[in-house]
């Protein structure tokens, strides 16, 4: 059973592919304080010295992967939920053997995981179980020299990269990369088993659970003001639901995709709720298996690892951010848009 009690005691002092029962998010909690006189990002809209660049699953993830991990010189860090692609495991390796340095925090309920354990003992990957403070450490991104990281909803199982709707994006603003490093050296420590000081995360872009994300995606959602997209696997948090209907109900544009309820049964009882309050609904069913955790209003886009659960939002490890740069959250938008034509409506 993992630590609860723990998780909170180190939120307080500092949710994963299920659905689960509904908590209360804090929609007044305070966020980071306003920008800083240095230019520093504590806002999720504050501008990045270096755009990110958006990217979509599943066409040419794979090899997308494994060109990111190929060009690593120095070091790579990688937290995976579900790791079972052998290929990319092999260039991990390879890495390895050139002298960079690799470290891999997985999931350790997860039982997928053991398609790997094995190649990366053996081509000797430095590699660690997660800490169960968290319910699951559910984030999926890698660091590459501690210049670029590397944000998505995808994990490195088969479906994803044939099959499933996934959006990630590269990032190599320095304060960005910076961040996304400090949640894995902190994490990388909890693993090894060890307490360590807690980081300064109250002036980021990022949006991290268990630290900022239910109040993030909140506000993110209550932002828009003339069209609210969202592309998720499911909605079961209750304060979410509600935020995207009251969206609908302030005169905003609002579209839903969901993942077929026949994969997740509690899709349907969602599609009825925002069905009544007039907000159409869509289901991914033969097309693709919907596994992203995208919302865009008006135009910005949230992409991470975050489900709208409440395990995923308080209790687990993720990492997410917005991509508000233009010209990017434009590919999103269009994939949005192509989804949108092919899937199949609700009611």
């Amino acid at each position: 059973m993992r630590r609860a009690v723990v998780l909170f005691a180190l939120v307080t002092g500092l949710g994963a592919c299920r659905s689960d029962g509904d908590l209360t998010l804090d929609a007044t909690a305070v966020d980071a304080p306003p920008d800083g006189v240095d230019g520093t990002g504590c806002t999720t809209l504050t501008p990045r010295a270096t755009p990110v660049e958006a990217f979509v699953g599943p066409t040419g993830l794979q090899d997308r992967m494994n060109a990111l991990i190929d060009g690593a010189q120095h070091s790579l860090d990688l937290q995976m939920y579900l790791f079972t692609v052998k290929d990319i495991a092999n260039h991990i390796v390879a890495a390895k053997q050139r002298g960079v340095a690799v470290r891999l925090i997985l999931d350790p309920d997860e039982a997928g995981n053991n398609n790997v354990y094995g190649i990366f003992t053996t081509g000797g990957v430095a590699w660690k179980n997660a800490s169960p403070i968290y319910s699951y450490s559910h984030a999926k991104y890698l660091i590459v020299d501690r210049t670029t990281a590397v944000v998505m909803s995808m994990n490195f199982n088969a479906d994803a990269m044939d099959k499933e709707r996934n959006y990630g994006f590269v990032d190599r603003d320095p304060e960005d990369v910076t961040d996304v490093q400090t949640v894995f050296d902190q994490d990388w420590a909890l693993a090894n088993g060890t307490t360590p000081p807690v980081p300064d995360l109250s002036c980021t872009r990022l949006i991290i659970s268990p630290v900022n994300s239910g109040q993030r995606i909140l506000a993110h959602i209550n932002s828009a003001m003339t069209t609210l997209d969202v592309e998720v696997l499911y909605i079961t948090d209750a304060t979410v639901r509600n935020a995207v209907a009251n969206a609908k109900g302030r005169g905003v544009a609002v579209r839903v995709i969901l993942e077929d309820p026949n994969d997740t049964p509690d899709n349907a009882g969602i599609a009825t709720y925002f069905g009544t309050a007039g907000i159409p609904v869509k289901y991914a069913e033969n097309q693709f298996y919907l596994h992203a955790k995208l919302i865009v209003a008006d135009g910005v886009a949230f992409v991470g690892s975050e489900n709208m659960s409440p395990t995923s939002l308080t209790r687990n490890r993720e990492v997410g951010a917005l991509v508000f740069e233009p010209d990017q959250a434009a590919i999103i938008e269009a994939q949005f848009e192509a989804d949108w034509a092919i899937t199949t409506p609700a009611m």
